[in-house]
């Protein structure tokens, strides 16, 4: 049985927030930033979908994992979204596993086989989408 869909807000801040590994006052800012825009109820409380929480798990990885600022990550979110415009929904479908989280394929260079960051210790570029050559 479904309760939600993915676009309905249900999460509140402070479960996003543990979510994520983040604190509160970091999701305001991603607010403020413009970077996640959460719905709010009548008592001003911010809800959070389960789209918005996968977004905001990728922009958590670029500031994390990737060092990039607010700049970079709107940047980059930026151009994610026009890549996946311009080869369409099939090859979005391509890169995301049913869950939605962006994957790379198999074979494509990316995780161990002698590149720094792979390996079996769970560092490296596992489950970040990954652009084909």
């Amino acid at each position: 049985m479904k309760l939600h869909g993915p676009d309905e807000p249900v999460y509140t801040i402070g479960v996003v927030a543990r979510l994520l590994g983040v604190s509160a006052q970091t999701l305001r800012l991603f607010e403020r930033e413009g970077l996640v825009e959460p719905a709010r109820t009548e008592a001003n409380i911010r809800l959070y979908s389960q789209n918005e929480l996968i977004h905001l798990r990728r922009v958590c990885e670029l500031v994390r994992v990737e060092g990039v600022n607010i700049a970079g990550v709107r940047t980059v979110l930026r151009i994610e979204r026009r890549y996946e415009q311009i080869l369409g929904p099939s090859a979005e479908e391509e890169y995301r596993p049913a869950g939605g989280e962006a994957q790379g394929r198999s074979g494509d260079g990316g995780g161990a086989g002698g590149k720094p960051g792979g390996g079996r210790d769970g560092g490296g570029d596992a489950g970040r989408a990954r652009f084909p050559r």
